[in-house]
């Protein structure tokens, strides 16, 4: 079976939508993963179809490419498919497009494809450019200079090809940061700004970025597992297409692109103009970053260690429990979306909390509940405390739910300990004898090492007074203590399943 490709799909009789081989390149890319291809370049492709514009966008690996990934993808034609599977309104989707949105992917640590890259950067064509080169990617390194061919770092790489652009009198870009992290366009922004001041350049290409760019803040989210691993599947794939893929990827159906700007920004990005769903341009992407992380994030560490402890191992299966998705139901919708009605449509937060329940129900997915729980201490701190405090604040009593994940949270690193391991604590769970890991920052993996055996209402009290953990004495959160104290004596006693019940009735 051939490989896709143009020629490919035109043997194929393929009859979906394709751009031009020769469309122009408006959008130049730092990344080439999953997450863009799946996400960005289909978004990119599907607003080409839906309103006449022709472009294509051209890669950039961000790292130096040992992986021959630009030489692979090239080979095809940069075509490649997206398969979206999951759950959406409460139906099974599984859909496959071909995305033909990108035109080549260029390795800069190769001479030829660092001068290719520094020559779209000037091309009149190029009208954008976006990035998502991991949470690290935006970061200062000191050690990159102006005349490296090419800097190690992301931002170094994006300040030369703006310099050369001001400097060749074109006109400013809008640049997309996608990367996981607070203020990503500002951030970018501070960090190519010190790489100039460091360098001596030139003032006027300072105002030139200022005034005549748009350096966006962004916020992204859609879970993209990437390729198929079962070999069988794959095949079926395969066959079904009609073509071989090996850069197909797989996502999921939820998106949301959040972009910070004006009005006048939605007319410029094809897949805004075309209303293609998820994607809005808005003056302040803040208030959606607090929904995911309080509705998305906040579940997950809301139910995840407790449903574990209660012997469950993957994400969908908690969801077709009765108690479980009862327990998370009502935390989203009694405790999490009251709190954020001050800054947000309430309409809008339930519908983000359905969606949620259709992520976690992922027919395609095997979610681990073990790899949710890294690093849980500090996650229910910024994802879940938030909404416990502003609870209390607003209704001057304990949201139960939120109450007893503190209960399950403290029950997962306090399971039968086995022993300490350079990877964390190893433990083995009390309702089937399952021997599991519980990964933290090594100041909470020796509090609970040491508070080994401890009486349960000890064990409690140093918890919630541990401020480290908490940024706060919890104890001073009135009636908490006791709260967290007889949850715990129900998972004890009874399981976890058993103290989830008990705050939904």
């Amino acid at each position: 079976m051939d490989n896709i490709s143009y020629e490919t799909l035109e043997k194929n009789g393929y009859s979906g939508f394709l751009q031009p081989r020769d469309a122009p390149e408006r959008v130049l890319q730092f990344g080439e993963g999953n997450f863009l291809r799946a996400f960005v370049d289909r978004y990119f492709d599907m607003g080409a179809e839906l309103t006449g514009w022709r472009g294509k966008v051209v890669m950039v690996q961000p790292i130096d490419g040992a992986y021959g990934f630009a030489d692979g993808i090239n080979a095809q034609d940069c075509l490649y498919t997206v398969l979206m599977r999951g759950k959406q309104d409460g139906e099974t989707v599984d859909e496959s497009r071909v995305v033909s949105s990108c035109s080549r992917c260029l390795n800069p640590y190769r001479a030829d494809d660092y001068k290719a890259m520094m020559e779209v950067g000037v091309s009149d064509d190029l009208e954008i450019i976006v990035s998502n080169t991991t949470e690290a990617g935006i970061a200062y390194d000191p050690s990159c200079k102006a005349d490296d061919e090419p800097p190690a770092s992301f931002p170094a790489k994006l300040a030369q090809v703006l310099h050369a652009r001001w400097a060749a009198g074109k006109p400013g870009v809008i640049v997309l940061a996608c990367e996981l992290i607070d203020h990503n366009g500002e951030e970018l922004l501070r960090i190519m700004e010190q790489h100039i001041a460091d360098w001596g350049w030139e003032q006027g290409f300072v105002n030139w970025l200022e005034r005549d760019c748009t350096i966006c803040t962004t916020l992204v989210d859609t879970i993209v597992p990437g390729r198929i691993r079962d070999v069988d599947e794959a095949k079926r794939v395969a066959e079904r297409l009609g073509y071989e893929d090996p850069f197909l990827t797989v996502r999921e159906p939820f998106q949301m692109w959040g972009i910070q700007g004006d009005e006048s920004l939605a007319e410029r990005l094809p897949f805004v103009k075309a209303g293609l769903p998820g994607v809005f341009v808005t003056p302040d992407v803040t208030p959606f970053k607090k929904r995911k992380v309080r509705i998305l994030n906040g579940a997950h560490t809301g139910f995840v260690p407790g449903s574990w402890v209660a012997g469950f191992c993957i994400v969908r299966d908690c969801m077709h429990d009765e108690t479980i998705r009862g327990f998370m139901d009502k935390m989203l919708q009694e405790e999490v979306i009251p709190t954020l009605a001050v800054d947000l449509d309430v309409e809008g937060c339930k519908h983000f909390a359905e969606a949620v329940g259709n992520r976690f129900d992922n027919p395609f997915i095997d979610h681990q509940l073990l790899s949710i729980c890294l690093n849980s201490t500090a996650k229910w701190r910024a994802r879940d405390l938030p909404t416990l405090k502003d609870y209390v604040a607003m209704k001057g009593e304990l949201p139960a739910c939120l109450s007893t994940s503190l209960a399950t949270l403290i029950s997962f690193y306090t399971q039968e300990l086995v022993g300490r391991g350079a990877d964390g604590l190893h433990l083995r769970r009390l309702c089937d004898g399952t021997e599991y890991v519980a990964s933290d920052d090594a100041f909470v993996l020796d509090f609970y090492e040491t508070h080994a055996g401890a009486e349960d209402a000890a064990l409690v009290h140093d918890v919630l007074t541990c401020e480290r953990m908490w940024g706060a004495d919890l104890t001073q959160v009135n009636g908490l203590e006791e709260f967290v104290s007889s949850a715990l004596a129900i998972v004890r006693e009874q399981g976890a399943k058993a103290a989830f019940a008990a705050a939904i009735v």
